[in-house]
C-alpha cells in the first residue's frame, strides 16, 4: 500500500511529496486502514470514470480481490464515505 499511496501523491503533488510520504509511514503517522479506505475509494472512483458501462457490482469484486477484503466491506467503506461526505456538504449549505 505504501508504494501505491506515493504513487498517488506523486501524480496529485509532484515528485517532491514522495518523500513526505515516506516521512509519514516512517514515524508511524499513518493509519493503514485510513490509507487502504483512500485507496479502494479512488479505485471505485477511477473505474466509474474509466467504464462508466461496467456493472457497479464488477467493480466491487475487483476491488475486493485486489484489497483482499470482502465484498460487502469494499462497498461499506466507499458508501458509508459518500453517505458522510454527503451529509456533510448538505448540512453546510
Amino acid at each position: 500500500m505504501r508504494e501505491e499511496l506515493t504513487r498517488r501523491i506523486t501524480e496529485i503533488c509532484g515528485k517532491g511529496s514522495s518523500a513526505a510520504v515516506s516521512t509519514l509511514y516512517d514515524e508511524g503517522l499513518l493509519d493503514s486502514n485510513c490509507v487502504r479506505n483512500y485507496l479502494i475509494r479512488c479505485d471505485f472512483d477511477s473505474a466509474l470514470k474509466k467504464n462508466n458501462s461496467e456493472l457497479i457490482k464488477h467493480i466491487f469484486i475487483d476491488i475486493s480481490d485486489k484489497y483482499d477484503i470482502s465484498f460487502r466491506q469494499a462497498q461499506r467503506i466507499v458508501y458509508d464515505y459518500m453517505k458522510n461526505k454527503v451529509s456533510k456538504t448538505v448540512n453546510a449549505i
